[in-house]
């Protein structure tokens, strides 16, 4: 009898954890400001590139830049991604399509935090 009387007092607990309303979001939150002093330069040769990165936009260890590398170019291979010292982002990574969807992904990937507007990746020796 007091097993049955446990079991349905713990099923009642488990059953109100699990049903309890997840909490609203504030519909009043402010939008989130862009922040600026985002860039990136880039360069390539053959078909591998090097982006450097700094501001807020890196901080995610470029997985962002990832995500919009292939989305816009398709295959991104030998991925790689770093900090140096001075802070700066450090990615490189070859990919066949043209610089263009590179340049275009470093914009996408900047954009919630202030767009990096201009970039050209330039061809390196």
């Amino acid at each position: 009898m007091k097993l049955t009387v446990l079991a349905a007092t713990l099923f009642s607990a488990i059953a109100l954890t699990v049903a309890a309303p997840a909490a609203e979001a504030n519909a009043t939150a402010e939008p989130i400001d862009k922040r600026g002093g985002n860039g990136a330069s880039c360069g390539y040769s053959g078909g591998w590139y090097t982006v450097e990165s700094w501001g807020s936009w890196d901080n995610d260890w470029g997985k962002g830049l990832l995500d919009n590398l292939r989305g816009q170019c398709g295959n991104i291979v030998n991925w790689g991604f770093n900090y140096g010292g001075n802070g700066n982002g450090y990615a490189g990574f070859a990919q066949s399509g043209r610089s263009h969807c590179v340049e275009d992904a470093i914009w996408l990937a900047s954009n919630p935090t202030g767009a990096i507007w201009g970039l050209n990746c330039v061809p390196v020796s």
